[in-house]
């Protein structure tokens, strides 16, 4: 049992993933209280359990846990990022001397670790500058820092190159599966046995063709950068409604002149020659076909109702239609998978060459199928060192083979399966095969409008003359549930006008 003991609720969220990173099979109990509660408290506790005091006041912090005690003096009243900044690094120290293990990531904690160091390259900092900066401010690992700038540095360059700061792009989100994964906990909804899937399908792309009408608007005379269509898997499509999607897309955006197009192929069991050619002839130009594994009976185990052998069929129709930009997506500690198991997929993924490939350390989500199975399992005995070392094997593999990383996050909650809760997520691509719409996603650098069940748009505030920097982001949600959405779709499209005008929509 972990215990937080704090005399304020500031900094609560930080300092609970934090702690979260160094004890990730726990969830810390948070205790607020005067701080002379507290000091009693401590004195009269002899149990064994982990109990963490942390005293906050306007110009100090004091942290101890067990034997360790560490203390921060500010010379004058910070400001609030400077106060959190030093309370995780002093958070870090404490934890670091009372565990005996550092964190790769340091003090970051966050999703997107690589928008710290894209926000000093291209402020004109060099990579070596940047190395050390992710080094001494956040603890990162030699490794980690590299990793870091890479990708940064790649897509600082691509930001560039597209102008990132003049136009905006399109997600369209299409939340239906064959089947649902066990390790998902996405809001898609499975068509298989759904008595009327075709009914609601049709209703679906008739509410999304309302939004996309109202981006159409409300972006004219803008240029696109990119359009996304994710899921779900927007393949589970039958031929007539992908047709019908693909239409609505191409009368409301400049498809041609937009620097990419991406479709979600996902599922092999979901692809066809019909519908390749559908995409192909909607101008769309870069797709994802999508293992997980290669291995046919972890592929049974997570509830994909395809084989190894039918994504090599499926690739190669995609290579057949005309596709010259396909990714692959990988995850690394699928099932009870060794590193073997990996190199294996590694080894039959290199034999196809796509564009790019994505590695994604398994998240394994609260709402999971996966998480119930494997808790009743005994959740302590897969290892995270496994996936670390699944996520090097990857890294070496593209690096042998003319892939570069070019962007990277992490999730939330990935506490559960690893004793590595915050294991990246990475993206490798052959020059000039890189996704624009991950990196725009990831930076929070260009506005998105976010279209259908679930989309989140966030619309990027004026840049900041006097340095070159996003002055805010301004989320908009749509509802999760597709039967809400297509009631709702107008109050969908009114949150669109307020959020356009720079209003904060919950």
């Amino acid at each position: 049992m972990v215990n937080i003991y704090c005399n304020s609720d500031r900094c609560e969220y930080d300092i609970r993933a934090l702690v979260m990173a160094f004890f990730p099979y726990t969830a810390p109990d948070y205790h607020i209280s005067e701080e002379n509660y507290i000091k009693n408290h401590a004195e009269a506790c002899s149990n064994e359990n982990t109990d963490i005091y942390i005293f906050m006041h306007e110009r100090s912090i004091c942290i101890e846990c067990k034997d360790v005690k560490k203390e921060y003096i500010f010379e004058d009243i910070p400001d609030t990022k400077k106060y959190r900044d030093e309370l995780k690094r002093l958070l870090y120290k404490v934890l670091e001397e009372v565990t005996g293990r550092a964190l790769m990531w340091g003090t970051l904690t966050g999703v997107r670790p690589a928008k710290l160091a894209v926000k000093r390259i291209l402020s004109g900092y060099s990579d070596e500058q940047v190395k050390d900066y992710m080094k001494k401010e956040f603890f990162c690992s030699d490794e980690k820092a590299e990793l870091c700038t890479e990708v940064a540095s790649k897509e600082a360059e691509i930001l560039k190159k597209i102008g990132f700061y003049k136009g905006y792009s399109v997600y369209i989100g299409i939340p239906f599966c064959p089947t649902v994964c066990t390790y998902c906990s996405f809001s898609s909804m499975p068509v298989a046995g759904m008595s009327n899937a075709d009914e609601l399908i049709a209703r679906y792309i008739e509410a999304l063709g309302k939004e996309c009408e109202y981006i159409k608007k409300k972006f004219y005379g803008q240029k696109l950068t990119s359009i996304y269509v994710g899921g779900g898997t927007p393949t589970v499509l039958n031929e007539k409604y992908l047709k019908r999607l693909m239409d609505i897309i191409n009368s409301n955006f400049d498809v041609k002149s937009a620097e990419e197009f991406t479709v979600e192929a996902g599922r092999p069991d979901t692809i066809n020659e019909e519908k390749l050619a559908i995409l192909k002839s909607a101008g769309v130009t870069r797709i994802s076909v999508n293992p997980q594994t290669m291995n046919d009976n972890t592929l049974l185990l997570i509830g994909r109702k395809h084989t190894a052998e039918q994504t090599v069929y499926a690739y190669n129709l995609a290579r057949k239609a005309g596709f010259d930009n396909i990714n692959m997506d990988i995850i690394a500690g699928l099932g009870t998978e060794n590193t073997d198991d990996f190199s294996y997929t590694l080894e039959r993924v290199s034999e196809l060459e796509p564009d790019s490939f994505t590695v994604h350390s398994l998240v394994v989500k609260r709402a999971s199928e996966y998480r119930r199975i494997r808790e009743a399992d005994g959740i302590k005995k897969y290892s995270g060192q496994t996936v670390s070392q699944m996520l090097n094997m990857a890294m070496e593999y593209a690096g042998k083979n003319g892939y570069k990383p070019y962007y990277m996050y992490r999730q939330k909650n990935k506490a559960g399966l690893s004793e590595s809760p915050v294991l990246e997520n990475v993206g490798y691509a052959k020059e000039g095969k890189e996704s624009i719409y991950n990196i725009v996603i990831m930076e929070e650098r260009q506005t998105v409008a976010a279209i259908g069940a679930g989309a989140q748009s966030k619309l990027v505030k004026p840049y900041d003359p006097y340095s070159d920097e996003v002055t805010g982001v301004i989320r908009n949600s749509n509802v999760k549930n597709v039967y809400e959405y297509i009631d709702r779709i107008d109050e969908m499209i009114e949150r669109k006008e307020r959020w356009t005008y720079g209003q904060s929509v919950n």
